[in-house]
């Protein structure tokens, strides 16, 4: 969530135009005009920072301040104050204050103090509400669900079917599957049928016997085989081709197949897992998928929710993979700003975990700060409209558009999102950039 900003000020003009810049640069800002609107505002919300000046009507600064540390006291306050009144503002900073600035000052100056103020209260992980089932890692209850059903049908010997995006962790829940069952002591053997060719798929599932082809110099067992009494993992099963599913079909019904160029029949007790990005039900309807084998793989199906429908989840997944790269590399565990973490809850996740994942590597291995920083993720695709696959032009008011896109991205990430440099350099005012962003989907 954005940090959540009560800025207390009597003078309109600096309220509102304050109010406006810290919105334009992600805040959540709630106005008031004097210290009894504050009061009311403290008592009703949690805030987690107050802006707040020192002489007000209807209850000063002190006041506010002694009230806002009482109802909230994880939160940051930072009093603002004309320069004559210097004594005070210490005096605040000793009942709870962070820091204070003086009136009149640049907008620059506070976002810099709020970041950094930020970065050092960032709250530690809540490690009440993670919870792991394998190597799965999760807060949210749609994954909750999931690791349930997984619990479910463990021991059963039922063919289990995941979907999900790319991405979402497909194989980490058949890892799952498989430890919670009773063939955990047995192999777990994955094939990714998406890589193979289809002149080799059958070859790598089934084995073959010496001189069943060119170059079968000697006798190879299949991944079938080599799965027996454990569990065989079929990544991408929907991009099998029609043969291998007849053969596929036949090991399923009678646990039982031949090797290429043998004439052997071998029994196995092996249990099946597939998944597929696609949904199975269109692949059928399309042809491409056989209707009885369908209803084979089938049995249980098991859907991962996309990382954006769990936003709960991204939290506990960053410092997961915070911890894991952090040792891996031989580096101190670094921290996540507020900033950051607002940054990483606000993406959408096309790539979903796995996406997640490369960004915190990327983090830790380029940035030698002890606390990882909004900048420090960079995030989106970087594909060109030209490179988008099938995508056909588009009119010259969308080139435009996409140009002007890509190039305030550009200038905001050299300025490390800062959003006054952007507008200083881009010759626009603060508040006419926030609407060029949010009218460009950048906001």
């Amino acid at each position: 969530m954005p940090p959540r900003v009560l800025l207390v000020d009597d003078e309109p003009i600096f309220r509102v135009t304050l109010a406006d810049d810290l919105a334009g640069e992600g805040y959540e800002v709630t106005p008031a005009a004097d210290g009894g609107e504050g009061l009311a505002l403290i008592e009703a919300q949690r805030f987690d920072v107050a802006l707040l000046d020192l002489k007000l009507p209807g209850a000063d600064g002190l006041t506010l301040l002694r009230s806002f540390r009482a109802a909230n006291p994880s939160g940051i306050a930072v009093v603002m104050t004309g320069y004559g009144t210097i004594p005070s503002a210490v005096a605040a900073m000793k009942a709870g204050a962070a820091d204070y600035l003086a009136k009149p000052f640049p907008i620059d100056d506070l976002l810099v103090l709020l970041r950094g103020l930020l970065a050092r209260h960032a709250p530690e992980p809540a490690d009440a509400g993670i919870r792991t089932f394998g190597d799965l890692v999760y807060a949210s209850a749609k994954m909750g669900a999931v690791c349930d059903l997984i619990a479910t049908v463990a021991d059963s010997d039922a063919t289990v079917s995941i979907q999900g995006e790319t991405g979402t962790g497909k194989e980490l829940v058949a890892r799952a599957i498989h430890q919670a069952s009773a063939r955990r002591t047995s192999p777990l053997v994955s094939v990714a049928c998406a890589a193979i060719p289809e002149s080799l798929l059958e070859a790598e599932l089934f084995g073959h016997d010496r001189g069943a082809f060119t170059g079968a110099f000697r006798e190879r067992k299949g991944r079938f085989e080599l799965a027996h009494r454990g569990t065989l993992f079929l990544d991408e099963v929907a991009d099998m081709g029609a043969a291998v599913q007849a053969k596929l079909l036949r090991v399923l019904q009678e646990k039982a197949f031949e090797r290429i160029g043998g004439t052997r029949t071998i029994k196995t007790d092996v249990r099946l897992i597939s998944a597929t990005r696609k949904r199975l039900e269109d692949e059928v309807l399309g042809g491409r998928l056989r209707e009885d084998l369908f209803y084979r793989l089938k049995v249980i199906t098991i859907t991962i929710p996309p990382l954006r429908e769990r936003p709960d989840d991204i939290r506990p997944l960053a410092e997961h993979f915070l911890d894991r790269y952090c040792r891996r590399a031989g580096k101190a565990r670094k921290g996540l700003s507020a900033e950051a973490c607002h940054r990483l809850l606000t993406y959408a996740w096309p790539g979903n975990v796995r996406e997640l994942e490369a960004s915190v590597q990327r983090a830790v291995t380029l940035t030698k700060n002890a606390t990882l920083e909004a900048p420090d993720f960079v995030l989106g695709d970087t594909r060109t409209p030209s490179d988008a696959p099938g995508q056909a032009p588009g009119s010259l008011i969308d080139a435009v558009h996409e140009a002007e896109r890509r190039y305030l991205s550009t200038v905001l990430e050299s300025v490390g999102g800062r959003r006054a440099r952007a507008a200083e350099i881009l010759g626009l005012s603060r508040k006419t950039l926030w609407k060029k962003l949010k009218a460009l989907g950048l906001e």
